[in-house]
């Protein structure tokens, strides 16, 4: 999905600022977006002189001033076709699985610390996605749906290295005897 859509799309929930914009992909689609945080500012111009956004310039006391940009009918139109243009891949692209691939030329610590590392992330991040935020009746159904999405994938990571992390360690230390080696 491209950077336009996305800002379009962060201003469905109110006015923001390009820094709030660009904290709102971080802590919401961080995960599995890749976003240009440089292709921010110049997106929010173009859409401002395409009529998508509006910006009004905010006062700050020794700041200087805050642009809130603003989405408009046009803009909640375009964003409207930018959802339905995108392919909707799915994508993973992880250095953790990279490394899992190429285990066999880790010692047998690393690869339990890795293991041990990801669970603890991924069980954070369920709690996360399983806190209904203050306003969950104002939830719209799309976001309610995702987060129960994520919390099922990173359950289902969970149970995985967790049912398997000593199957791959014993199997990499069979690899090895076989070899004459050692993980």
């Amino acid at each position: 999905m491209d950077t336009r859509t996305l800002c379009l799309a962060v201003l469905t929930d109110g006015p923001a600022s390009g820094y709030e914009i660009k904290k709102a992909f971080e802590e919401h689609f961080g995960y599995f977006l890749d976003v240009s945080h440089g292709a921010i500012y110049p997106a929010l111009a173009d859409m401002r002189e395409q009529g998508l956004v509006e910006c009004e310039e905010v006062r700050q006391d020794g700041k200087p001033d805050k642009k809130l940009y603003r989405l408009t009918e046009a803009g909640r139109t375009a964003l409207a076709e930018g959802l339905a243009r995108s392919p909707g891949r799915h994508r993973v692209r992880s250095e953790f699985v990279a490394l899992l691939i190429f285990s066999e030329f880790l010692p047998a610590d690393r690869i339990r610390s890795l293991i041990d590392a990801r669970l603890d992330e991924w069980r954070g991040m369920r709690e996360l996605a399983q806190c209904p935020p203050d306003n969950v009746s104002e939830q719209r159904a799309g976001v309610h749906f995702a987060m129960g999405l994520c919390d099922a994938i990173l359950q289902a990571g969970v149970d995985y290295l967790e049912r398997n992390r000593d199957w791959l360690e014993s199997s990499l230390q069979a690899e090895a005897a076989s070899k004459g080696g050692k993980t």
